[in-house]
């Protein structure tokens, strides 16, 4: 095919498949713009977006005071290191901690390296508790990254095979059976350094922690002098209905980690520790290059404001009362569902069948939706959704549901 006969899109593959490393199994399109919780692809198709960029985009595509706020850091300055004072550094951890828990925040570039962060968090409290061999305690179908350290710390054995031996002293638990978690902490006693876990497990399918489970973990981490670090990378910055998931469960974290939504779709990510363990990393144990330049600062201080001034968090629960109730009903209507769960805008549609042809179709028709789990359809929306187009989006699923044999 002659370079005038090919389309855009088809230019974009080929250049794609030429050069990048083929480490993702994409869909066949490519997106150019978005306005709202619309996105359109190279032929100006417009799609409605229930993916947000896999819970990034929280704000949506083309939101304007984001876009002036860092066209005016722009003009300023993008980057002078860590090895100095950033007011920008300054402003965003301060929004941070007074929207969250007493304590302190360490900036960083990505969900992984928040992560990892957390992993030296959780393993220097165990040797400052003169444990030999500090065990780390995570959960099985749990996603944490792809780095050494976050991968290790992952219950997916797909994202962890292949990679020769991984960090050692990590166990995994069940999530939600309290039996198993009293196991581990009997097995492994003074041993446990800390635990890590996704209040809501999102590449495993969408599954909440229960109130039980994760009171139960406060308890023995109490009890054992050991960290209760909760994963908020994808289920944080409102994503839920609250800020951050743990306000659902009534109690504070020792230490959580922040990414994804937290830029509104420039990379940022963060660790905050409470101040009980403010301490225990000390100057020169941990850093990053990038990590909290100025301009990802600037990114990250206006998504906050933005969701408290708008009211967005009240927007997110009503929003998803509205599309709980709508899938409840396609249970019936589709007979292809097997169970609809999650908490605000993360939502978990989990089928009969296999998912990925399902998702492949609403693409088709001008719907972005996730797959993930095998079987699992996973809703993570802008927080700014309509109504309107959550009405639109979900009448596109329903009816791929109904003609999927």
């Amino acid at each position: 095919m002659s370079s005038e006969t090919k389309t855009k899109f088809e230019s974009i593959k080929e250049l794609s498949d030429k050069y990048l490393l083929n480490t993702y199994n994409r869909y066949p399109v490519a997106f150019q713009y978005g306005v709202g919780e619309m996105i359109f692809d190279q032929d100006n198709k417009g799609y409605i977006d229930f993916l947000a960029g896999i819970a990034v985009s929280n704000l949506g595509h083309g939101e304007a005071d984001l876009i002036e706020a860092l066209r005016n850091q722009m003009d300023k300055l993008l980057h002078s290191s860590n090895l100095y004072y950033s007011e920008e550094q300054a402003k965003l951890a301060e929004v941070i901690i007074e929207n969250s828990i007493p304590g302190k925040v360490f900036l960083c570039n990505s969900g992984t390296e928040a992560n990892e962060a957390a992993f030296k968090l959780m393993r220097r409290h165990g040797i400052n508790q003169n444990i030999d061999k500090p065990v780390i305690l995570a959960l099985h179908s749990s996603f944490h990254g792809r780095t050494l350290s976050a991968m290790s710390m992952t219950g997916n054995e797909s994202v962890r095979n292949g990679f020769g031996d991984l960090a050692a002293d990590i166990h995994f638990v069940e999530a939600n059976n309290e039996d198993s978690l009293i196991q581990a902490f009997d097995q492994y006693g003074g041993s446990i350094a800390g635990i890590i876990m996704e209040l809501i497990i999102g590449e495993g399918g969408v599954i909440p922690l229960t109130q039980s489970f994760v009171n139960l973990a406060r308890k023995l981490t109490e009890e054992t002098n050991s960290l209760l670090v909760f994963d908020e990378i994808q289920t944080g910055m409102g994503r839920t209905g609250k800020m951050f998931c743990f306000e659902h469960y009534g109690m504070y974290p020792d230490a959580f980690t922040l990414a994804k939504g937290l830029g509104s779709g420039f990379p940022i990510g963060a660790l905050v520790v409470s101040k009980e363990y403010e301490s225990v990393l000390e100057k020169g144990m941990h850093g990053s290059t990038f990590g909290g330049n100025h301009l990802a600062c600037v990114a990250a201080y206006e998504t906050f404001k933005i969701i408290l001034s708008r009211n967005l968090l009240d927007h997110v629960s009503t929003i998803s009362e509205q599309m709980f109730f709508r899938l409840k009903q396609m249970m019936e209507s589709t007979g292809k569902i097997k169970v609809v769960r999650g908490r605000g805008l993360h939502i978990g549609v989990e089928l009969f069948t296999e998912s990925r042809p399902v998702v492949e179709e609403c693409l088709k028709r001008g719907l972005v939706v996730n797959s993930t789990a095998g079987k699992v359809i996973r809703i993570i929306p802008p927080l700014i959704l309509s109504i309107e187009k959550a009405t639109e989006g979900l009448d596109i699923l329903e009816s791929v549901l109904k003609e999927m044999k």
